[in-house]
């Protein structure tokens, strides 16, 4: 979520994004501790870093989600978060206007609420205090947003718009989950995984875009399953499982088309046309 708001709001190339990305988990702590982790300090150093971010690129610390700060072309970016009122459904933050969305927050404020993940940072509370919502991450079923972002897209710019290229990147496939119903930690931890399921959402898509080049998922396939939240910063077995990955005949089929998708600029299918498509197509 911060990588998809630094890439298309504040126009940072991709080593830029990597790099803001690797120097705020290098703050953060994901190592449960005797005492467990201190969901106030990441919380904190969450709020601090996010803000001396925007410092650095000229923007107020207080700047507003939706809120013309640069004179610099930007995306329409929108992302998602859950209330502890409903987890199961996305509150979208937009950095555009919308009918019927009255809720403007700063882009910290934003930001945190979409990170939130309870097991390693404190809620958010945004609004006026009698209609305050406490923010908690991503909703269930939401952390991969490709289909709300596809129903965003053409509700944005109308269902005749023609798309050139939809990339969803994963983060590894998951391992097949199962839990010790006796052990309570065994259970939280499937519940986390639950959470965080990116592939039910993924192979919906799939099989429902199965003939649209304009569509193309790339995660890798093995290896991944492993990496845990506190070993963000090994990123020599990441890469190397991502280059065997990438070295598969057929995903380097759907990265060629996908390349010459966007260097042609041609949509070949409408927002609406994907929106329809039954599943199954």
């Amino acid at each position: 979520r911060l990588v998809a708001f630094v890439l298309g709001r504040l126009r940072m190339n991709v080593d830029q994004a990597i790099d803001t990305l690797l120097s705020v988990t290098a703050l953060l702590t994901f190592h449960d501790s005797n005492e467990g982790i201190d969901r106030e300090q990441n919380s904190g150093t969450l709020v601090g870093f996010l803000e001396n971010m925007l410092r650095t690129r000229g923007i107020a610390h207080d700047a507003k989600l939706n809120e013309k700060y640069s004179p610099l072309e930007s995306s329409k970016v929108a992302i998602y978060a859950a209330t502890s009122a409903n987890m199961a459904h996305p509150h979208a933050f937009r950095t555009y206007p919308v009918r019927g969305s009255n809720v403007n927050p700063t882009i910290v404020e934003a930001l945190c609420a979409t990170m939130a993940l309870p097991s390693y940072f404190s809620p958010v509370k945004i609004g006026p205090p009698r209609r305050q919502k406490t923010f908690v991450g991503g909703a269930l079923g939401a952390n991969n947003p490709t289909r709300l972002l596809l129903e965003e897209a053409s509700n944005a710019y109308g269902k005749e718009r023609r798309v050139s290229q939809i990339v969803s990147l994963g983060c590894g496939i998951p391992r097949v989950s199962s839990v010790n119903s006796s052990d309570k930690q065994d259970i939280d931890n499937a519940l986390k995984e639950i959470t965080a399921d990116c592939e039910t959402v993924a192979n919906e898509l799939a099989t429902r875009l199965l003939d649209v080049d304009a569509y193309v998922r790339l995660n890798v396939n093995r290896g991944m399953e492993t990496v845990r939240m506190e070993e963000w910063d090994d990123l020599g077995a990441i890469e190397t499982h991502t280059a065997s990955y990438l070295m598969i005949a057929l995903i380097s089929e759907s990265i060629d088309t996908s390349l010459r998708c966007l260097k042609e600029r041609a949509g070949a299918v409408t927002l609406g046309q994907i929106s329809e498509c039954p599943e199954g197509c």
